[in-house]
């Protein structure tokens, strides 16, 4: 406690000296420039927050990889499609219990916890046409009401939070807009995937983007504060914390 009672008078004593005479002309906040200048207290790059809009396009359903539901996302999902809340009770037209008929259409993988209780299975969701199960002929996602975790909080995953670079390097313009050469600007692909709802630049700003970019820039921006990106990363990063890594890559290693 002592240490840090001593940085931050330090930083403070910093700040009112000549040697910070470009940070006491920032006009931002006092506790917020001693925040940026001392490591303890630093804020997050994104403290601003995010130029991000989610434009609809679905193709963060398309990516090659696959969607794995926790035990209470499976149920969440049964319940929105219809199903009984009684996984035993048998369905109307196949005379199968709910998850099973849920299983035969939805999912194709499973891991099991070792004392056998299916209720607290990892399940993983089937693929169709290259796309996920629940991907509609419109391209929009079906079960959105109930979309499990890792479809609801991407792009602010821990991993593409990291730092600034990683967040820019998943950013993609939309197919109809054409990339020019020398600007690092790339189109969504299935293997490596990329939003197009994330906003790097301020067109206002940048000379060098095309007016079809000014134009899709300004159609779509908006700022997610601080406090959203990071209700949603941590909420990611407790799912990712229960994800049954080995089990699943010792058991699904064929898909």
């Amino acid at each position: 406690m002592a240490t840090t009672t001593t940085m931050f008078l330090l930083a403070v004593a910093i700040l009112l000296t000549d040697r910070s005479h470009a940070l006491s002309l920032d006009k931002k906040p006092f506790l917020r420039r001693i925040r940026t200048a001392i490591a303890p207290f630093t804020l997050p790059w994104y403290e601003d927050g995010l130029n991000f809009s989610c434009t609809g396009c679905g193709k963060c359903c398309k990516v090659d990889g696959d969607v794995w539901l926790a035990p209470e996302e499976v149920n969440n999902i049964m319940v929105h499609l219809g199903y009984s809340n009684n996984i035993s009770e048998k369905t109307k037209d196949d005379n199968e219990s709910s998850i099973t008929n849920f299983r035969k259409k939805y999912i194709r993988a499973e891991v099991s916890p070792t004392d056998g209780d299916e209720s607290q299975s990892w399940m993983c969701l089937k693929r169709k046409e290259g796309a996920c199960i629940f991907l509609d002929q419109s391209g929009q996602c079906s079960i959105y009401a109930a979309r499990p975790v890792q479809c609801k909080t991407y792009p602010f995953w821990p991993s593409l939070l990291i730092d600034q670079e990683a967040w820019e390097d998943e950013a993609v313009l939309p197919d109809n807009i054409d990339i020019r050469e020398g600007t690092g600007d790339r189109h969504w692909c299935p293997d490596q995937g990329g939003c197009e709802g994330i906003i790097l630049r301020k067109s206002d700003d940048d000379s060098e983007a095309s007016v079809d970019v000014q134009d899709y820039e300004e159609s779509i921006g908006s700022i997610v504060d601080r406090k959203e990106i990071q209700l949603k990363m941590k909420e990611a990063a407790r799912h990712w914390k229960r994800f049954p890594v080995q089990e699943i890559r010792e058991s699904t290693w064929y898909l």
